[in-house]
């Protein structure tokens, strides 16, 4: 009786143990993830669709700032606060320049840097934004 009992308790934490990842994993968007303008703002070009598994090996925060100070769950980059300005092209708080600045953090600026490594990651305009 106590061999069973023994044995339950330890399929049962090893259960638990393997199952922690799971609920402790980020939730990603889907693969087929299309970024839409915000509400407001007018797009040039057409929307971007994001191949969020060629990013796995991307570390979410090396693109997303946390949402809160305890960080809790990434934001989304038009929040408040954050890159909300919909009018500039430059500047911490403008969403464009999110996606297009010359920084790390923003996807262009992040393309470039890689390009010598992987020289077919997109850098044009048409390569993110194809022709409708």
């Amino acid at each position: 009786m106590k061999r069973s009992l023994f044995m339950s308790l330890v399929v049962a934490a090893l259960a638990c143990v393997l199952a922690v990842p799971l609920y402790a994993a980020p939730k990603v968007p889907a693969d087929a993830y299309t970024f839409k303008a915000p509400e407001g703002m007018k797009m040039t070009k057409s929307l971007v669709k994001f191949p969020h598994t060629k990013h796995a090996a991307v570390k979410c925060a090396d693109c997303h700032h946390k949402k809160d100070a305890k960080g809790n769950e990434y934001g989304k980059c038009d929040a408040k606060g954050c890159h909300d300005n919909l009018t500039a092209k430059q500047g911490k708080d403008s969403y464009y320049a999110a996606f297009h600045g010359n920084n790390v953090k923003s996807c262009i600026g992040c393309h470039k840097a890689k390009k010598a490594e992987k020289p077919n990651v997109p850098t044009a305009c048409d390569k993110c934004h194809p022709k409708a």
